[in-house]
């Protein structure tokens, strides 16, 4: 079984290297008392620091520690002083890394001037100059107060930018986390307007402001989300209509093939089809469908 090392432990260690070479010969009690911790702990992490060294982990290349008569004596951690040079890869993945976290915290976090500062250095001592800059969607201001919401159990006024309706509305929100779905940051919530659990895009959030505490949620309510049911058959573009609808479609369908899928609200099953330019057909309901018709010949007479 692998043992687990603590945080502290690990900090302890750390130190433990450049202390013992500078003190050749010290006492476990002295260990402890500069330590500020006991003795049984002390001979804990030389047992746990003689395991430790360089890649290849032979006797060559191990520390070599001797304790067994109270005092300490330390070998082959000479190369363990030094700072480890990383190599042209790993330095570019901390400065690009570097940069994205930059680029998602907010002006006022107290760790942004630390963090470029940093990013400097390390740009200035590699062959890698960095990308000048990473641009995100998302404000990092709106995605601090959705955590700061979690968080504290607060609750959040948001303005939202629905793609489907392409309108704006106020909601009130209790945040529960973010979410990374395929490639986007979402925040999943409970909305008080729709009285369920909902995703909203981080970067069609407009504006985010803490609101109070967090109201109570009925678990009955939990659960609300409703779900269209549509059918359409495919007459173009299989392929994007299978991705868009996220679909998998059989190699000898036809155009009289019906297929089935849904959706969170009529106005986006309306636009879909509409986008699409006849490559797929909506066969019910037929509600939606006369939605459709009349939504085409009101782009139509645009034209004429």
């Amino acid at each position: 079984m692998v043992k687990k090392i603590s945080h502290n432990q690990v900090e302890r260690l750390l130190d433990l290297v450049p202390y013992l070479t500078s003190n050749q010969g010290v006492a476990l009690d002295q260990i402890a008392s500069d330590f500020q911790t006991d003795k049984s702990t002390v001979i804990d992490d030389l047992n746990t620091l003689w395991m430790c060294g360089l890649p290849g982990y032979t006797p060559l290349e191990l520390i070599d520690l001797s304790f067994d008569t109270g005092f300490v004596t330390i070998r082959n951690a000479e190369v363990l002083s030094k700072p480890r040079k990383l190599s042209n890869l790993e330095l570019a993945t901390v400065i690009v890394g570097l940069s994205i976290l930059r680029e998602t915290i907010p002006q006022t976090n107290p760790h942004l001037e630390s963090v470029g500062n940093l990013l400097k250095r390390l740009a200035s001592s590699s062959p890698f100059s960095g990308p000048l800059s990473i641009h995100s969607s998302v404000d990092p201001d709106i995605r601090s107060t959705c955590l700061i919401a979690v968080k504290q159990r607060k609750s959040v006024s948001i303005v939202y930018h629905s793609y489907a309706r392409d309108t704006e509305s106020k909601r009130e929100v209790v945040p529960f986390g973010l979410q990374v779905i395929d490639g986007q940051e979402y925040l999943e919530c409970f909305c008080h307007e729709s009285e369920g659990i909902r995703l909203f895009r981080l970067d069609r959030i407009k504006s985010a402001k803490l609101s109070g505490p967090a109201e109570f949620i009925p678990n009955d309510k939990e659960n609300t989300e409703v779900l269209r049911k549509f059918h359409f058959r495919i007459h173009a573009e299989s392929r994007k209509v299978s991705e868009l609808f996220q679909l998998t479609i059989p190699p000898n369908f036809s155009s009289k093939s019906e297929f089935e899928s849904t959706a969170f609200n009529d106005e986006w099953i309306v636009r879909t089809f509409c986008s699409l330019n006849a490559a797929a057909e909506l066969t019910g309901p037929v509600v939606i469908r006369d939605q459709i018709r009349e939504r085409a010949k009101r782009a139509l007479a645009l034209y004429l």
